[in-house]
């Protein structure tokens, strides 16, 4: 139902509402505006607009055209090479880049990066680490996100969080913020707690996939980490221009 080229067209607000139509696509044909407007907390006025974008005349028409397509589905259909395409239609925009290149400025005058992140994601800590290193940045990585910060650190440290939902909060935050350390966030929205109390947030906007393992009985993230492994390479060339290398 959403192509590329609708989704390089959208906006913050927009992704906030196509991330929760993601997430609630069962609900999704019941409710009202109102309550989507509630639920995401934006206007009235900005969920028709995102209707009308993605081809309808408003939010009644999306619902009905939402339940035909998906009427056999719970979830909707993921393709991973249309989420990639996606996500780097978004990420050549000038907006992006701008964004992009204000965090690579404030980790180029780091004296220390310390990259953060669990399971999957803290394979992205430990990737941007050895990434961030091999262009000549003091960069380490920590892949308990309640680590304890001892020695307390300094303004001149910049912390890098990798989090695809964005809803774990350190304990450590309100020492980071105390020592004037930088945080920069690395998630897949700005509508969560990690990226509120980021100084930096860059957000990638793709649909997440979970997958239930009946074997072990557990459910495992695969959302695909590719805007994070693009986020990182870009962040490091960025890096070496601002030092002049």
């Amino acid at each position: 139902m959403f192509s590329v080229e609708q989704l390089t067209t959208f906006n913050d607000l927009d992704y906030l509402i196509y991330h929760f139509i993601l997430e609630n696509s069962s609900k999704i044909p019941y409710m009202t505006i109102r309550e989507l407007s509630n639920e995401t907390h934006v206007s009235t006025a900005t969920i028709t607009r995102f209707a009308k974008k993605v081809g309808c005349n408003g939010f009644t028409e999306f619902k009905l055209l939402f339940k035909k397509e998906h009427k056999e589905n719970d979830t909707m259909p993921i393709n991973d090479i249309s989420i990639a395409e996606a996500f780097f239609a978004r990420a050549k925009e000038a907006e992006f880049q701008k964004k992009l290149d204000n965090v690579a400025q404030v980790l180029a005058d780091a004296k220390m990066i310390i990259c953060v992140g669990s399971g999957n994601s803290g394979v992205m800590a430990v990737y941007a680490a050895r990434y961030f290193s091999s262009v000549g940045k003091f960069a380490v990585n920590v892949d308990n996100p309640m680590f304890p910060l001892n020695p307390p650190v300094s303004s001149g440290t910049v912390f890098l969080f990798f989090s695809v939902s964005g809803e774990f909060l350190l304990k450590s935050i309100p020492l980071i913020k105390a020592n004037e350390a930088k945080i920069v966030s690395i998630t897949n929205s700005r509508n969560n707690p990690l990226a509120k109390v980021s100084d930096y947030n860059l957000a990638y906007y793709v649909q997440q996939e979970n997958k239930m393992i009946d074997t072990y009985e557990y459910l495992i993230d695969m959302t695909t980490q590719i805007p994070s492994i693009y986020i990182i390479e870009a962040l490091a060339k960025k890096m070496l221009k601002v030092m002049g290398k």
